[in-house]
């Protein structure tokens, strides 16, 4: 059997190309399986590059990535070479592994297991389905950690479509156990339909289990650095787990950074394999390794300012607090006004002459024993927040106060002043997505 990179590549192109015209499922996979024993991730992304290049819709590799990766499951090899970390509990890897396998079990033997016995007749387990089902939609942690954290490091490597198109279909996901979860709890939902609804979202979520340690996962491990993932294990605890308890804390080892410091050059060439794979899909030109934006350890341009979540041009700060739908004013420990923000429709007037002046002094007599106690309050650490809200010239205006502390000492700081006209917020109804284009 010929096995040149050519004659492989032109096979992989033939059955994907069979696929996109509508070919049969099992013809594709007995073509792949009388030419191929295995296949790299490399290689079939590349077939798919080759077909956007003939013209092919990028957004079509969404629809059909599914197919594919059915097409070539359990034959895709692992040929990352950074492993000696990813197993130990704690790293991205391994919590996101766990993850899955706790997610297999709730499909197979929670979900279809339940199905069934309601298919059957048995009505006392729908409720537990129900039950199922909900718990299901706690995967949103787990794909929101992979888009926010994992997709961004891709990004940062020149990896910019596999997450676009990763993405796309874990908010598919989303939508069917979304979709499944409201049919059921129809009085007039039919066991046939919700089969099918069940059987979709159950195909869809493990397929995502297959590209996520098939596919995504390999490609990563040989391009991300040590330190990515211990930033990326730090960050997941702010936004949470999906069916675990918060794993332990995790940082690579002194002899994983030795290892890792003699394959310098590896990762570099993984990066840029990587990138080069994804380059004819991405829209826009893969930021160059040299060019990552590390503001945390980077010198300083004049008029910048760090913050613990990024930095910031102090042009870029106040034009911010210019457009907030909200009126800020902070008063300092002692209680002076510091600071206001300049919004261009503000509910209370405010002016340079305010900065340094007291508080209570800014209110009307009738009002400065109850401004008083809020801070006294604040100060003692007897409350954290107190809220108004008043009729104002046939505007609702909703006023909060916020007592400040320093994060690790908690001593109190002063107190923030938000002020909103919630008129039109009240008037709110239904929705109004992203994707209704009503802006």
């Amino acid at each position: 059997m010929e096995n040149t990179t050519a004659y492989r590549q032109k096979k992989i192109v033939d059955i994907l190309t069979l696929l996109h015209e509508g070919g049969e499922f099992e013809e594709a996979k007995r073509l792949f399986d009388e030419s191929f024993d295995g296949v790299d991730v490399s290689e079939i992304t590349s077939a798919e590059r080759e077909l956007i290049a003939s013209g092919l819709d990028p957004s079509e590799i969404q629809h059909l990535c599914t197919v594919h990766a059915a097409v070539f499951k359990g034959s895709i090899r692992d040929i990352h070479q950074s492993n000696y970390e990813h197993e130990q509990p704690g790293h991205p890897v391994h919590t996101l592994k766990l993850e899955n396998k706790i997610i297999q079990s709730l499909l197979e033997d929670e979900i279809r297991w339940t199905f069934e016995q309601v298919a059957k007749g048995n009505d006392s387990q729908k409720e537990r389905l129900k039950n199922a089902l909900n718990d299901l939609s706690q995967i949103d942690k787990h794909y929101t950690r992979k888009e926010t954290l994992i997709f961004s490091y891709m990004e940062r490597y020149g990896i910019s479509a596999p997450p676009k198109v990763m993405w796309g279909v874990d908010d598919d996901i989303r939508a069917a156990i979304k979709d499944v979860t409201i049919y059921i709890n129809d009085e007039k939902a039919a066991i046939n339909p919700l089969r099918d609804k069940i059987e979709h979202v159950i195909n869809e979520v493990e397929e995502m289990i297959f590209k996520e340690e098939e596919i995504m996962i390999p490609m990563v491990l040989d391009v991300f650095r040590l330190n990515d993932w211990q930033k990326i294990a730090e960050d997941s605890f702010d936004i949470g787990f999906s069916y675990i308890a918060n794993p332990l804390p995790w940082k690579p080892s002194i002899q994983a950074l030795s290892i890792e410091s003699e394959q310098e050059e590896e990762k570099k060439e993984a990066a840029k394999k990587a990138t080069s794979m994804t380059n004819a899909i991405a829209e826009n030109p893969p930021i160059n390794e040299t060019e990552h934006y590390d503001w945390q350890d980077g010198a300083l341009s004049e008029g910048e300012i760090v913050l613990p979540t990024g930095v910031l041009r102090l042009k870029e700060l106040t034009a911010i607090f210019g457009i907030l739908p909200v009126d800020l004013t902070f008063v300092d420990k002692d209680d002076r006004v510091r600071f206001y923000s300049e919004g261009k429709n503000r509910a209370f007037p405010r002016t340079n002459s305010v900065i340094g002046r007291e508080v209570i002094n800014c209110h009307p007599p009738k009002s400065m024993h109850m401004v008083q106690k809020i801070l006294d309050g604040f100060r003692a650490g007897e409350k954290e927040e107190a809220e108004f809200w008043i009729n104002m010239k046939e505007r609702m205006i909703y006023i909060r106060y916020f007592a400040i502390r320093d994060t690790e000492t908690q001593d109190y700081l002063g107190c923030l002043e938000v002020t909103q006209d919630i008129t039109r917020i009240q008037q709110i109804d239904g929705e109004c997505r992203l994707l209704d284009d009503n802006f």
